[in-house]
């Protein structure tokens, strides 16, 4: 077969170009050209034709890219015997090696089109279709547009839609990590992904993003969330099937032409008449790349035309094309089949098969069923589903999953997210010893990025298995208490406390059961735990300093930390220097307060961690501190007016998101509610409380002290069961955060057994109790002479007046 045309010319027609006389002098050199605006028209000429690119975007500088081979070259197109020169060299490679992408240039200049036009694009198609193939191709050509470079995440479409965001946090944390040279653990995914954003938007380069094999189950408010929010990116998104509203390029099968053409690259028919048979089984696999190039490569092993006789679907192309591999070959397809459709590491194929397998690998590239990306080997991913089937898997499991282990036990891994879904998947099909080893760092991973309902899964399933130690259960505790769960966390902590071997495996326990008690504000038992039978040191020392801030012993706390805070080592020390920040801010010493937490923030600016979540704790006691200090001397009845301008004085200096603007903005939004005036507080604390979820999310004081200002102004609209809700919501969360005893917590517990009476729910004795005992505790806390404990007195009358009309 003659190829039709050597060099496919793109241009950007911007006017500045001369693409007539560059075209001239390529075809004055015996070249044959094609122009891209001509494309559509030529399209069989285009399937026939074994191109080189030549990418022009401006006068004094074109890319000349071969599609087939890695590499590219620029050079100054005004030096024209250079420029036909090195053209020429690329048409001359091009001519003796088989191409590896047939017929796809429309589809590239689809996607490129697709992209100048909308800030995303889905690329959908059959399985095996080459959706991947053709978005790495366009990334690799298109890496002098994306100055910033090519963020790579997933294939997530192994995981259930409802995995999807944790796996893509895990990646995002990996990759964006790598590019912007930043630690990204200790983020949770929004401020995550914010982050990424922002830093991406202020180095004024373009970016491509690839998102590949997304479950087309996805919910489209999930998939909004994987989009960085900055019009300085590009994103591709590839998926089987895609329901949501963007654009999209439909990637359909090889035409009659290109097919011919893939099929010949590999066993070229002998006749006319083979190649007619040929066309028809294009046209029955309808073009499906893998299903042709499986047959081509397949017929001269079995001795008949290539075309007679073949299946015209890919399973069973792929199996009569695995059948002929090479042993080294066909264990590392196998070894394929086992692990999770990402990369892995030839590492591992070495251990497990011995050192021919790094040989085989060639094989497997010139079959096209796997490829190098990432730095491992990726087999294709129909081919790793039909491997799968029915796989005798053998010892094989049992020798990956010790490879894996050791890859994993070095922190400084390369594509930890990738070892980590291969040891989710070998987890399945190994002993149950390795199974709990294999799960362990994926669940430590997912806590490291405070996604801590992921990482429970992944604990229950340890738990579930037989062999679960002490520190297994004691671990689940912790991620228990950071989900919320404290009666999850109180059993499993106990069950470890009665299992451990060892002082350090029962203290650890001890801690992590008081720590649940605590949260639930049980403090007597959280005592008999462990802050009455054992000592404190490490961590313990810090959680110790606040229990004692949570039952309102700031005095004791601060002295507990003043002493030991110089011997801290560093991964302890900003844990408790916030909570010695902490600490004196509830003994009313604000100055010194702020000076801690600048010290904190300090630190994670130092080092670039910026977004680190005691990072933003630490700013958020920062502004608490100082807005105190500002309103120490204001008079109540001018308060509402000094926030107002020191939201604004904030917003100049630190920016309108500051946590001190953010602060000041909450609580002038407050104090409209001292005025009387609901209607206006409450939109205003909802614009303030959205934009301190963007930027410092849901578990922070700021946000409860919003939410309760947003519970009051629907009490004085008379929407008491409103007023309960919220109240109901935020009461465990500020008990966990602040102590049952803090003034804030105090004030909850009364509103909320007043919102309850008068709510209409009949919950007549739960409102009696929260009042009666948010009474007592005031009192025993705060003193008889207080706002709130005269606050308290009349929540009381107001209940017996309500106890006394019900009656009557």
């Amino acid at each position: 077969m003659t190829d039709r045309f050597d060099v496919l010319l793109c241009f950007t027609p911007d006017g500045t170009a001369p693409v007539g006389e560059w075209e001239a002098a390529l075809r004055d050199a015996g070249l044959r050209v094609l122009r891209d605006n001509a494309v559509e028209e030529f399209s069989d000429a285009l399937a026939n034709s074994r191109l080189v690119l030549v990418l022009c975007s401006r006068a004094d500088r074109v890319l000349v890219l071969d599609p087939g081979a890695d590499g590219e070259h620029a050079v100054d197109p005004r030096n024209l015997p250079a420029f036909v020169g090195l053209v020429r060299r690329k048409v001359a490679d091009a001519r003796r090696r088989p191409a590896r992408l047939v017929g796809r240039y429309r589809e590239l200049q689809a996607i490129h089109r697709g992209l100048r036009a909308h800030p995303v694009l889905m690329v959908r198609g059959l399985p095996g279709v080459g959706k991947t193939v053709l978005t790495e191709q366009y990334a690799r050509l298109s890496r002098h547009t994306f100055d910033g470079g090519v963020l790579r995440l997933g294939p997530f479409g192994q995981h259930a839609p409802e995995e999807v965001l944790s796996q893509f946090h895990l990646a995002l944390a990996r990759a964006a990590g790598d590019r912007l040279g930043t630690d990204l653990s200790g983020v949770d995914f929004d401020r995550l992904r914010d982050h990424v954003a922002e830093r991406i938007g202020a180095e004024g380069r373009r970016v491509l993003v690839l998102i590949d094999d997304i479950p087309s189950e996805l919910p489209p408010d999930m998939l909004e969330r994987l989009l960085l929010p900055t019009p300085a990116v590009s994103t591709v998104l590839v998926s089987r099937n895609s329901p949501w509203d963007v654009a999209a390029l439909d990637l359909a099968g090889l035409s009659p032409a290109e097919g011919l053409r893939l099929f010949s690259d590999h066993h070229a028919p002998s006749d006319d008449a083979g190649r007619e048979a040929v066309l028809r089984l294009v046209e029955h696999c309808g073009g499906h790349p893998i299903t042709l190039r499986a047959n081509a490569l397949a017929a001269p092993r079995q001795g008949t035309e290539p075309s007679v006789s073949r299946p015209d679907t890919a399973p069973p192309a792929i199996r009569g094309l695995l059948a002929g591999c090479g042993p080294f070959a066909a264990g590392i397809v196998r070894l394929g089949g086992l692990l999770a459709p990402v990369p892995f590491p030839l590492g591992i194929a070495r251990d497990v098969l011995g050192d021919g397998s790094v040989e085989a690998v060639g094989e497997l590239e010139e079959r096209g069923v796997a490829s190098l990306v990432d730095g491992g080997l990726r087999l294709q991913p129909l081919v790793a589903e039909v491997a799968r089937a029915g796989l005798d898997p053998g010892d094989l499991p049992e020798f990956a999953a010790k490879s894996l282990l050791r890859l994993l036990s070095d922190d400084r891994a390369e594509y930890r997210d990738f070892l980590l879904q291969h040891a989710r998947a070998l987890a399945e099909r190994t002993s149950a010893a390795l199974r709990i080893r294999l799960l362990r760092p994926v669940a430590a991973a997912h806590e490291r990025h405070r996604d801590f309902f992921a990482a429970g899964e992944i604990h229950a399933a340890i738990l579930s298995t037989e062999g679960a130690t002490s520190t297994d259960f004691t671990s689940a505790a912790r991620v228990e208490i950071a989900c919320g769960l404290y009666p999850e966390a109180v059993r499993h902590a106990r069950h470890a406390l009665l299992s451990a071997v060892g002082d350090d495996e029962r203290c650890a326990a001890g801690l992590v059961a008081a720590q649940a008690f605590d949260c639930q504000g049980d403090y007597g038992a959280a005592d008999r735990t462990f802050w009455h039978g054992f000592p404190c040191r490490g961590e313990a020392v810090v959680a110790r300093a606040q229990a004692l801030r949570l039952r309102g012993r700031a005095k004791e706390a601060i002295a507990s930390l003043g002493t030991v805070l110089p011997e801290l080592h560093d991964s302890l020390l900003p844990s408790a220097l916030l909570e010695y920040g902490r600490a004196l801010l509830l003994d009313d010493r604000p100055r010194r307060a702020r000076e801690v937490a600048s010290e904190v923030i300090a630190a994670y600016h130092a080092t670039g961690r910026v977004r680190h979540f005691r990072c933003a704790e630490a700013e958020l006691l920062w502004a608490e501190a100082t807005i105190t200090l500002d309103l120490r001397d204001v008079h109540p009845d001018r308060s509402g007016a000094v926030l107002r301008e020191l939201e604004s004085r904030y917003g100049r200096r630190h920016g309108t998101e500051s946590p001190a603007a953010l602060t000041a903005a909450a609580l002038a939004g407050r104090a409209l509610l001292l005025r009387g005036q609901p209607e206006r507080a409450l939109p205003a604390l909802s614009a303030t409380e959205r934009t301190v979820l963007r930027v410092f999310g849901g578990e922070n004081r700021l946000r409860y002290r919003i939410r309760h200002g947003m519970a009051l102004a629907h009490g004085q609209l008379r929407d008491f069961a409103r007023q309960a809700d919220i109240l109901e919501e935020i009461l465990q969360p500020q008990i966990r955060l602040l102590g049952s005893t803090h003034p804030e917590t105090l004030e909850t517990r009364l509103d909320l057994g007043l919102a309850l009476a008068f709510s209409g729910r009949d919950q007549y004795r739960r409102a009696t109790d929260l009042v009666d005992g948010a009474a007592d505790d005031i009192v025993a806390t705060l003193g008889p002479a207080t706002e709130l404990s005269e606050k308290a007195i009349a929540a009381k009358r107001v209940l017996r007046g309500t106890a006394s009309a019900a009656w009557s």
